[in-house]
């Protein structure tokens, strides 16, 4: 039973570092993708759920950045013992949420005439949904007990948890 309750939670933990990315990508790109297309669905959607994670992350950025920074920290050197599928996971996630914090700087550094053309909702849209998507992978791969493969991501996570101590 404390084997089941130990593996239980440590997919649960898996999960839960990926409102990390979810937070990030949200804050972006939510509101062109949910408010652009006439959607009664889509704006309730976006209003009642999606603004608040956005709000509770715009308000807090300190906090969003610490959060992350920390538990890589954490999990990369192992001061938590936890199974190494667990640290895989939650560094995955973690640089899951570093590229899209890249993605957040650099698409509003996009000339103007892109961002807000029909090739800027193209490109708003891939990515949203495609971290959503990822991310949705992700989650289902972990509670079954598989390692989600992302084909950078999951080389970087599983080059930190292999690394040697103290090196």
């Amino acid at each position: 039973m404390k084997n089941i309750l130990s593996i239980l939670c440590g997919r649960i933990v898996a999960i839960l570092s990926y409102t990390f990315p979810f937070m990030e990508i949200s804050s972006c790109f939510a509101a062109k993708v949910f408010l652009t297309p006439e959607s009664k669905i889509l704006r309730y959607l976006y209003t009642n759920y999606i603004l608040h994670i956005t709000k509770l992350y715009s308000g807090h950025p300190l906090v969003f950045f610490i959060l992350p920074f920390g538990t890589f920290l954490t999990f990369s050197r192992g001061i938590i013992p936890a199974p190494k599928y667990v640290r895989f996971n939650v560094i995955q996630a973690i640089l899951l949420n570093v590229f899209c914090s890249f993605i957040s700087s650099a698409f509003p550094l996009l000339p103007l005439w892109i961002r807000e053309s029909i090739l800027g909702l193209l490109i708003a849209n891939f990515l949203y949904l495609g971290v959503s998507f990822l991310i949705v992978y992700s989650s289902l791969l972990i509670s079954f007990g598989r390692y989600p493969v992302v084909p950078v991501l999951s080389e970087a996570a599983r080059l930190q948890v292999t690394k040697v101590k103290g090196t």
